[in-house]
């Protein structure tokens, strides 16, 4: 248990009640009881805790999803934990909310893999550098950049067709990118270049 997060976190609940920004307050309360670790809060952070739950209850947006009343009790952490994030869910519209740290992972895996990627490239290894490009792909959520990476990484060992093939996948998912259809062009003019 980090009591002092878990202070930082419960003290950001109520400026990003006062700014209006409920969703994000209850996603702070709801770490903070995540971070307890199913552990007993020691008695100072009872109060810090029962001020959010406080801030969080009397705002008419929480209200309006949340049908019972929103009572802080010591011992019932588990169980309030359990109720704000059903809250928290319908208040954001979907069950699978991606949070920070989730995206942070994702990015990460992302970002290994383009590396590698990249780097089996470097030694003609194109079928490992395939195996790679393709796990960063399992984790694209909305980062259409990720296809111009890859495509831009075949297009330096000169291989153009491969390029295309995730150039043509990301326009499929962003058929509006500037950029994506830009270097789709110009592949395509170096595929006709080279008469393949």
């Amino acid at each position: 248990m980090n009591i002092r997060k878990i202070r930082e976190d419960l003290g950001r609940v109520r400026t990003s009640c006062q700014r209006r920004d409920v969703p994000h307050g209850l996603y702070l309360l709801i770490s903070s009881l995540k971070e307890l670790g199913g552990q007993k809060p020691t008695t100072d952070l009872r109060a810090d805790f029962r001020e959010a739950v406080n801030m969080i209850a009397s705002d008419p947006e929480f209200k309006a999803v949340c049908a019972q009343p929103l009572i802080y009790k010591p011992g019932s952490e588990r169980e309030l934990l359990g109720m704000l994030i059903q809250v928290y869910q319908t208040m954001v519209g979907k069950k699978n909310t991606e949070t920070y740290e989730e995206a942070s992972a994702r990015k990460l895996r992302i970002d290994h893999s383009l590396r590698d990627g990249k780097k089996f490239l470097s030694h003609g290894r194109v079928q490992d550098a395939e195996t790679c490009f393709a796990e960063a792909i399992k984790n694209y959520k909305d980062e259409n950049a990720l296809f111009l990476l890859i495509a831009r990484a075949y297009i330096e060992v000169k291989e153009v067709n491969r390029a295309i093939g995730y150039l043509r996948e990301g326009l499929k998912k962003a058929p509006q990118d500037p950029a994506l259809r830009s270097l789709a062009d110009e592949c395509l003019r170096m595929k006709a270049a080279q008469g393949s």
